[in-house]
């Protein structure tokens, strides 16, 4: 029996044996698997926050590249011929225009065209002083003033001006004023006084005895006329 029970025995310790190794395996499994699955975790969430982190700074740099693109083609050079418009207007060539159809007697169109001189260039004198003439022709005397008036300011010597304030002041009866203005126009030009001896506007002015001692301030000149 003794060999049996070392039979048994031996068997026993060769199934022990077996159990021990199998559960080592088992156990050597499970804990690669324990350390497989830590580093997979390890990993995973490093990659997942870039992931979150790209979708969310998406559309701050794809503005960032719109804006980049706007402020590049902003600053971009554009040609000088691309800003002109329309053609450059030659207002000398307007205002010659102007000049023959006040004188044709078209009062109207002329009119018009020194008013479109004066919104491009406000201090064209001789506009301003033409169109008071017509102003005149047509009774407005406020009107005419008033250019006459800015025509002086924009140039003070400006003979022409003197003389028609002369005409104005005459036609509206001021005659004293008249003279004041009248003398100033003689005063810039001696030949005002030519004009002055024929100018219907000046008719009620040179009745005054005011008028023939202004005319005759320069009789040398005046002698056999």
């Amino acid at each position: 029996m003794s060999y049996i029970h070392e039979a048994l025995k031996k068997a026993q310790e060769e199934r022990d044996a077996f159990y021990i190794m199998h559960n080592r395996g088992m156990s050597g499994r499970g804990e690669g698997s324990g350390f497989f699955h830590h580093r997979t975790v390890f990993w995973f969430v490093p990659v997942f926050t870039l992931i979150i982190l790209a979708f969310a700074a998406y559309p701050w740099f794809k503005s960032q590249n719109l804006q980049s693109t706007v402020t590049s083609y902003n600053h971009e050079k554009i040609p000088s011929q691309d800003l002109r418009t329309e053609p450059l207007v030659d207002i000398k060539d307007i205002y010659v225009r102007a000049r023959l159809l006040q004188k044709q007697g078209n009062l109207d169109e002329a009119g018009r065209l020194y008013r479109e001189i004066l919104g491009i260039e406000p201090g064209y004198v001789d506009a301003l002083n033409n169109l008071a003439v017509i102003c005149i022709r047509k009774k407005d005397f406020k009107g005419a003033r008033s250019n006459l008036e800015k025509a002086i300011r924009f140039r003070p010597g400006y003979v022409d001006s003197y003389y028609n304030l002369a005409c104005v002041s005459a036609i509206q009866g001021e005659v004293s004023r008249s003279i004041i203005y009248l003398k100033k126009a003689i005063s810039l030009d001696r030949s005002v006084r030519q004009w002055a001896m024929v100018d219907d506007d000046l008719k009620s002015v040179r009745r005054l005895p005011g008028f023939k001692e202004l005319i005759g301030v320069y009789p040398e000149e005046t002698k056999g006329k």
